[in-house]
This record gives C-alpha cells, structure tokens and sequence, in this order.
C-alpha cells in the first residue's frame, strides 16, 4: 500500500514539475501583462458575476450574463429618397421604409437580431447601431470595419443582443442630416420599473442647405449662420453687455469669440414632426419617456409642462433616480424620464435647441394645452466673461492635473457617501501607464488646478453628470493593468478644423491599446464650443466623483475649457472609432481609431482603409471665395485649401487700369504659423521700390517671385512679411471686426522698406448669405469706393 501511495505521489510531483518547466516563462512585463489578461479573460469570477453585478461592462462580460430568449427578431429596412417640402421650399431628405424618422426597432435582450437594409439610393450608405454592443464587423462604420452597403445592394446584419435600454442607428455619415436614422428600444427579461405606458422621442435638426455648401460656408468663415440666429457677437453688443473687457483678453488669447452652434437649422423635430401627441393618457398614469437626440449638430435642452422629470435611465443604462426641472442633452446621448399628468390636459414636452434657435414640442395627454416653461437664450457674453476669467494657456500647463477620479477594482472599494459621492483630490496624470490603480499621487496641489478649473456656464448649459449614480457599484477587474492617455479636444474656427491633441484625423489616425488594459482617457476641451464624444463598441465609466457608483455611459458631452475622465475595459478587438458626435466635427478631424494592438481587420476590410480617411473628408480640398465689383475698385480672393496647404489668388484692381495679382502656394507649419511662396504681378506704382525702380519705365508691368511668413497674432490680427526677387521687403497687418449684426470693419496696412505705405479701411454690410454691400477707401487710389460683394 505504502509503494502504491508513494508511487502515485512520484508522478504527481513529476507532472506538477514537468508543467512548471514547460510552461513559457515572460521575457518582459509586457509579456507578463498580457499572460495575466489572457488567463483572467477566461476567468468567469473576474468579472464580479458572482457579486451580482448585471451590467454590460464590456461586450465579452454581457455575452456571460445576458441568458439568450432564443428568439430571433426580424426587420427590413428599405432606405431610399423621398422629397419634402417643411419650410415652404422643396428638398430631397433619405427615409427609411418611407418614413423620416426611420420605424423604431423593439428587441428584449436575450434575443438574436437580424436586419437587412436595402440599399435603394443612387450612392453607397452606412448604418451605425449606437451604443449597442456588437460584434466589430457589425459596427457599421464603412471601410473602418464594415463594407460599405452600395447603391442597390442588401447588407445583412446578424448580431445578439446583450444588453437592454433606449438606443438608437444612424448612417455613420452627413446621411444622418437628411432623415437616416430611427430609434431601437431593448427591454429587459424582467422588467425593474413598472410604468403604465412608454413614448419614444427622438429629436432631430433638419436644414435645407445641402451639407457640402454649409461646409464651405463654415470654411471660409461667413458668419451668415451667426447673422441669422441674431446670436452673432458684435461689438455694439459686447460694449451693452460690458463684455469687452473678457472680450479683449480671449481675443488676445486668439480665440474667436464662442457660439453655441455653428449651424442656422430651419426646422427641429420631434420623431419627423414639429409638435406631435399621444392623447391616450389618464392623469397620474405614470410614462416612460425614452428621449434621443439624434441632431447632427444641435444640442437640446429638454422640459416638461407638468413639473420636475424624473431621469431613470442614461445611454441605456439604469441610474439611481434623480429629478431634474431640464435637462442638456448632447448629440448622441438617451435618457429615460418618468413623467406624469395631473389633470386631464395637454402637457407639453419641449426639446429646445441650446442655442435657442427653435425648439420641437410633443404633448402628452389630451385636452386644453399646457405649455413648458420658455428655455432662455444663452448668455454668450456671460459665458465668455467666465471663460475669460480662466488663462487657456494655464489650462494646457496644467494639463497633467485634469478633473480625474480613481478607479475601483474589487480590492479598492470605499464607503459610499449618498448624498456627496465621493471627496476626492487631483491626481498626477504624469504616467501614461501604470500597471495598478495608484491612489498614492493624489496630491492637494492637483485638487487647487482641479478648482481653477471648474466653470459655471449656467444652468442650460451643463449636462449635470456628477447627479449621475449608477444603481449598482461598478467594480472592475482586478490586476489589470491601467493605461492613461490624455487627449485634448483641439480645433481651429478660422480654417474650421478640429481634432485631438491639435492633429485632425488625417494627421494621427490610432490610439494603440491592448486587450486585457483598463484604457482611462483624461479628456480637456481647450475650445469655444461643446463637444458630445462618442466611444464605438464599448461603455465607459464617467468618473465623476460617485465612487463605485460612476455612471456607464457611451456618449460624453464636455462644455468649452471642461475637463472629464472616463474609462473602459478593453475587452475587445480590431478597430473602432472614437470620435465627437457632431458630425461636421467628425467629418472634419474630432476622430481617432482606437486600435487593439496584434490585431488585423479582416481580409476583405484591409483594402478599404485608406478609404476610410478619404471618407472622413477632413483633409479634403475645398474651394470658395468672393468678387467684390465695384465704383473705382474691384477685388478678388480665391482659395484651395485642405488642412495643411492652400493655394491663395487675390486680386485687384481700379478704374484707371492699375493692378496687382498675387499667387501664393502656403504652408501650414502650426496653427498660427504659415509659409509661402509665388508670384506677384502687376502694373501698379506701389508695387516699385522708391530708390531704384521709381521713374522709370512706370507703365511696365511685374512678375517677380516672392516667399514670406504669416503669423497669427494675438487679437486675431494676421501679420505677414514677404520678400521680392529684387530684394523689396514688404510688411503686412490685417484684421477685421463685426461692429453690429450686420455691419463689420476690416483694415489692412502695408509697408514697404524705402517704399510706400499703404492703408485699406472698409465697411460691409450683410444682405444675405452670399450677398453683401461694401464701402472702402484706399491710400493706394486716394479715392473712395464701394459696390456689391458675392461670395462664391
């Protein structure tokens, strides 16, 4: 018996060495790191199933706990044309089976979706599942990882559905402007909030304009959209609203001044109408109220006729109850509110523009109308006041310090406070990875830049996160490694383009990961507008100072100067996009591919990738300029431009036949840093140099090369200094200045060394968006002149 004993025990011993001794050891703690998330990937107890957590951390984690219904639900989608007529003018919008917006789309989790769209339009299309957690080839971001679906075919998307909530699709293009997109309800197996009926809102911007001439109207800086809202900031309104001191500081700081929307919309919608119903309601029946902004550019502020909104939900997931009397909600973002009536009358949900530019209303209830509370305009003077009382270039020093929270793992669980969340101090952010969740380097000195940092832009226009709470504590896995990347939201209004980290898309396409990581992104607005970011394919924990009890959100809006942290667990793979979910950022930079490091697309994929960042256009060349034809003098300027090079043509000339035509080629070096070269050409005396050229041979004409800088200085005023092949060395200021609504000034002064000095004064004034009326006089001339100016 002993011999037996000690014989199995031999083996035993030699098994357990022999594994030992097989097995690879690593070479680096990389190696190490991905070992452990491998093993830990497999580890059903990591993802805190046992502690009953039921929420959708990542899409491996939901695949565990979501019990499939073994249903499969179907729906087809024909997408096509369809002309409309809302604002008296006839346009061509995209339906979805005829309808604008698309039919809404019910599932339980648990269920297996099938849907096939039918591609009926004359060009490719796309459709996105937002916020809904699927596999990569089913995102639907064409040629990133999803085949774009062309004209007259039948793409078929096959995908389970893990998680429940108010959800929405859209084409992952401009497409969405004009009517491709609908909504996607999920409820859950069992139900956790009984309500007596449910409505679904999903609000939309519409505009005539077509989005390619809106994207040169934004380029070439017309400020028509601004004229038009009467939200423009002139200086007669900023000396009224004693603004001009903020003004100057954040001109200085060669900030233009901020604006709540670029865009003039013609119509705002609430599912495809402007006012809409459901009478079928009795008082104190209590309604769930999904709410989706699907504007492409348009944020909303939301408010009920009967009182306080009670938000149970946020991008699908389920929050601890809070009532709110509004609420902002960026593009891209869903809430859920529990609403009731009171009586038997018509109470009025309104979804106003931020900007205050119109607004959309759906009634709930029957009977006499009981209209919302008037959501003010923003105070854009004000809030530059604020921002003004912030140094920006302080804020990027300070970068390191950004309003960060910890994270929690299973192991770093503190008491919860339910009425303060969690006291919190800054973080050092100067790792850009760490391997532990690190809460030694929460210093006072990060706290104070943290309150330097804080702004109050009123109460229309924060989106109120820290309120936020989820119902459960959401506690990552532990020993994972944490990665931090910092990423500045980054843009430039005068070329209009945006990006991260000053680099629209084109420039720095990935931010590499690895499987298995905790990623943090420690993200700070350092523009004038709001910013809705958007993550493809994960959920991310806002931290925003509720412990355990962050919220899981997809969708993040951050207000001008607003720094958020925010992190996710990176269980997937392949590539996704992160991006701002006001598309004519997107489309023109605020993007970046999030990249699972080792992993390749699939076969069919590889080709399309360069396709993908020519489809996000945001180093697309684009054209505009404007002819001013007029009494005595007449001028030109036309530009060719994408995000680095431009190719100027200005021209002028007066009624005696005099002239000067300049071709330049210029370099974008940074943003407010160029370099040119080309050629300048003419008859024009100025154009001599005194000592040399002047009194003889007046009346032929020149063709000399040139090259020269162009500096943006502080009060946005352009300097430019630029030498001839005969050694003329001229210098330049220019700048302009909108003096009421319609009404603006632009000066220009040139000098050239033992020359002339020369000084141009104008005046414009706006008739429409391509039509102005001009007045000028020019020391060149010594005469006054003035006519109409087109744009083009």
């Amino acid at each position: 018996m002993k011999k037996v004993f000690f014989s199995i025990l031999i083996m035993v011993s030699f098994d357990v060495f022999s594994q030992t001794h097989q097995m690879p050891m690593p070479e680096t703690k990389e190696k190490a790191s991905k070992l452990n998330s491998s093993k830990s990937k497999n580890n059903t107890s990591e993802y805190n199933i046992m502690k009953g957590n039921t929420l959708p951390l990542s899409r491996p984690i939901a695949e565990k706990l979501v019990k499939p219904t073994g249903k499969t639900v179907e729906y087809d989608l024909n997408i096509d044309y369809k002309e409309v007529n809302y604002t008296g003018k006839k346009a061509t919008a995209i339906a979805i089976n005829n309808g604008i917006a698309g039919p809404t789309l019910y599932f339980i989790e648990g269920d297996s979706a099938i849907i096939r769209i039918h591609n009926k339009l004359k060009t490719e299309t796309s459709i996105h599942w937002h916020g809904i957690l699927v596999p990569n080839r089913k995102d639907g971001v064409s040629y990133l990882n999803t085949p774009p679906i062309l004209a007259g075919e039948t793409y078929t998307f096959r995908f389970p559905i893990l998680q429940s909530g108010t959800y929405w699709y859209h084409a992952h293009n401009i497409q969405e402007q004009i009517g491709l997109h609908g909504s996607i309800i999920i409820q859950r197996q069992k139900p956790t909030i009984k309500v007596d009926k449910e409505v679904v809102l999903l609000i939309s911007d519409w505009a005539d304009e077509g989005a390619g001439s809106i994207i040169k109207n934004l380029k070439r800086r017309n400020e028509w959209y601004s004229i038009r809202k009467n939200n423009i900031q002139s200086l007669d309104r900023i000396i009224k609203n004693n603004a001009l001191g903020a003004y100057l500081k954040q001109s200085f700081q060669r900030m233009p001044p901020m604006d709540i929307s670029d865009i003039a919309y013609d119509k705002f919608f609430i599912n495809g109408l402007t006012t809409s119903s459901l009478e079928e309601i009795k008082p104190n029946e209590k309604i769930r109220v999904r709410v989706i902004n699907a504007g492409t550019s348009s944020y909303f502020n939301l408010n009920f006729a009967g009182g306080d909104m009670e938000i149970v939900s946020n991008d699908g997931q389920d929050i601890q109850p809070i009532k709110v009397k509004h609420q902002l909600m960026g593009m891209g973002e869903t809430f859920d509110f529990i609403l009731t009536i009171p009586n038997d009358m018509a109470y009025e949900i309104r979804a106003t523009a931020q900007d205050g530019s119109g607004f959309a209303s759906f009634f709930l209830g029957k009977g006499m109308k009981m209209e919302a509370p008037t959501i003010p305009k923003p105070n854009l003077y004000e809030m530059t006041r604020t921002m003004s009382s912030m140094n920006m270039n302080a804020m990027k020093m300070k970068g390191n310090n950004v309003k960060s929270f910890p994270s929690y793992t299973q192991k770093e669980i503190p008491k919860p406070n339910a009425n303060k969340g969690l006291e919190i101090k800054g973080m050092d952010m100067k790792n850009k990875n760490t391997k532990e969740h690190d809460m030694k380097n929460m210093d006072k000195k990060g706290a104070e830049n943290m309150e330097e940092m804080d702004m109050d832009l009123g109460e229309y226009n924060t989106s109120n996160y820290y309120n936020l709470k989820s119902i459960e504590p959401i506690i990552f896995p532990e020993n994972r490694p944490l990665r931090e990347i910092r990423l500045e939201l980054s843009g430039d209004m005068r070329r209009y383009i945006w990006g991260f980290d000053g680099k629209p898309m084109s420039r720095e396409e990935k931010i590499n990961i690895k499987r298995g990581e905790i990623v943090r992104f420690n993200m700070v607005n350092t523009t004038m507008m709001f910013h809705p970011i958007h993550l493809h394919g994960h959920y991310f924990r806002v931290l925003n100072g509720q412990g355990e009890y962050s919220p899981l959100k997809h969708t993040v809006s951050l207000a001008p100067m607003e720094s958020i942290t925010i992190e996710f667990l990176a269980d997937d793979e392949k590539d996704w996009i992160f991006h701002c979910h006001l598309l004519y950022h997107m489309a023109l930079g605020m993007a970046r591919v999030i990249h699972y490091e080792g992993d390749m697309p699939d076969a069919d994929i590889a080709p399309m990738h360069s396709q993908f960042m020519a489809s996000m256009n945001d180093n697309a060349y684009f054209t505009w300029g404007n002819i001013d034809i007029g009494v005595t003098n007449s001028y030109l300027k036309m530009n060719r431009s994408n995000n680095r090079n431009a190719f100027i043509l200005s021209a002028d000339a007066n009624w005696k036949g005099d002239y000067e035509i300049d071709l330049d080629y210029e370099r974008y070096l940074t943003q407010y840093f160029r370099v040119f070269g080309g050629v300048d050409a003419g008859n024009e005396l100025f154009l001599r140099k005194s000592s040399g050229e002047v009194g003889s041979n007046i009346d032929s004409k020149i063709i000399r090369p040139v090259i020269g800088l162009r500096f943006l200085l502080p009060f946005l005023i352009d300097s430019e200094v630029k030498v001839d092949s005969k050694g003329n060395v001229r210098f330049q200021l220019s700048g302009q200045q909108r003096l009421t609504r319609r009404l603006g000034f632009e000066f220009e002064g040139q000098w050239l060394i033992e020359g002339y000095t020369r000084l141009h004064v104008g005046l414009d004034y706006v008739l429409t968006k391509n039509t102005s009326l001009f007045a000028n006089y020019d020391t060149r001339y010594k005469t006054a002149g003035g006519g109409l100016s087109f744009k083009f």
